[in-house]
Formats: structure tokens, C-alpha cells, sequence
């Protein structure tokens, strides 16, 4: 017991210096708060976001939420300006070509936001966007929350969570200014807990992609 303390106030101390330190050199921490971004990072996960360098498309945005202003929203930027984007049958389509993905083994993780902690097995598939290979969850690859046809217009970004069709992302709020956004979610400082198949021990110090 006394070990575990022990290595709880290590991490926090960690966590703190990590918070000054980072602020001096451009890197700030945020906290996950929902299921946005499963199986990449989830709610209570505590990660460094670069303040610093252009955004691009694959990268994942912290940025400020266009319905509340006061908090943040987390998410991959799949539309950036000029492209000509939609979301359907699970798939996006810039134009003519289709974002392809490979479907790997099923993973299991647990809805902890109610008492009942239900358990999900959950198809996983990895996709690539704009040179980073990363992800996906699918909760249901029969059906999807499809996006319309949309050109994306100057200053603005898309963002997509890979928890692909149970994420609070811009099918929700619309689209992102580009300069309310803070910067690039890059490293998980603390994994929350295991869930399921994502083991805190293997997440936490680790880079997020």
C-alpha cells in the first residue's frame, strides 16, 4: 500500500513539473473528459498538447468548442480547408477517392458512465490520413453517422473522433476555426485505468497517434 502511495504522489509530481516545464516550452497538458477519441485515448487519460507548430490533417486538435467557447473538444482533423468531404458508410470521401481501412481484432472496453459499467466488444480497424496511420473504433459497422457532401471553407478544420460513430465531434458542433484551437494532443502523460484491452501500464508514457 505504502509503495502504491508512493508511486501515485511520484506521478502527480511528475504531472506538475511536466505542467510548468511545459508551459516555458510551448507544451501545455489537457484532461480527457468523454469517449470522443476511444481506442486512443480515454475519458480521464491526462496528455501534453504542443501550443506551437501548424495543424494538419491526421493530427489531433485541441481546440475550443464552437458550442461553448469555455471548454474543449479533442479530435482527429480529417477536413481541412478546400477539401471536398463527406462521411459515409463509414468512410471518408475527399472527391473521388475513399480513405480506405483495415479491420484488425475486436477489442473490449467498458462504458464507465453509468453504474452498470457495460461491457462493448468493438470492431478496430486501422486507417491512415494525411501520413499517420492510426485507430478506429466502430461501435456498429452496419450503419454510420454520415456527413453530407461539404467544401470545406478557409480557416475552418472538420474533426472526427476515432470513436467513430459514438464521438461528440463536428457532426455535433460544426466546424472549427482554425485559430480556436490551442494545439496538437502528441503524449499521454496517465493512462486513467485499464480498460478492457487497453492496459494503463502499456499507455501511459507513450506517444499518441
Amino acid at each position: 500500500m505504502k509503495s502504491l502511495a508512493k508511486f501515485i504522489i511520484t506521478v502527480i509530481v511528475i504531472i506538475a513539473i511536466f505542467a510548468i516545464i511545459g508551459r516555458l516550452f510551448f507544451f501545455d497538458i489537457g484532461k480527457t473528459a468523454n469517449y470522443t477519441m476511444v481506442p486512443n485515448v480515454i475519458p480521464g487519460d491526462i496528455f501534453i498538447f504542443r501550443t506551437i507548430g501548424l495543424l494538419g490533417k491526421g493530427d489531433i486538435a485541441v481546440c475550443r468548442n464552437p458550442d461553448d467557447p469555455s471548454t474543449l473538444v479533442i479530435g482527429r482533423i480529417v477536413g481541412v480547408p478546400g477539401d471536398s468531404f463527406k462521411l459515409a458508410n463509414n468512410h471518408f470521401h475527399f472527391g473521388k477517392r475513399i480513405v480506405q481501412h483495415q479491420y484488425t481484432n475486436p477489442a473490449i472496453y467498458f462504458d464507465k458512465s453509468t453504474e452498470e459499467h457495460i461491457k462493448y466488444v468493438v470492431r478496430v480497424a486501422e486507417e491512415k490520413l494525411g501520413g499517420v496511420l492510426y485507430s478506429v473504433a466502430f461501435m456498429d459497422t452496419s450503419r454510420g453517422r454520415d456527413y453530407q457532401q461539404t467544401v470545406i471553407p478557409e480557416h475552418y478544420f472538420f474533426l472526427m473522433g476515432d470513436n467513430r460513430n459514438m464521438a461528440y465531434d463536428s457532426r455535433n458542433y460544426g466546424l472549427v476555426p482554425i485559430d480556436s484551437c490551442l494545439g496538437e494532443a502528441v503524449f499521454l502523460l496517465w493512462a486513467a485505468e485499464t480498460n478492457g484491452d487497453l492496459k494503463q501500464s502499456a499507455r501511459t508514457f507513450s506517444w499518441i497517434h
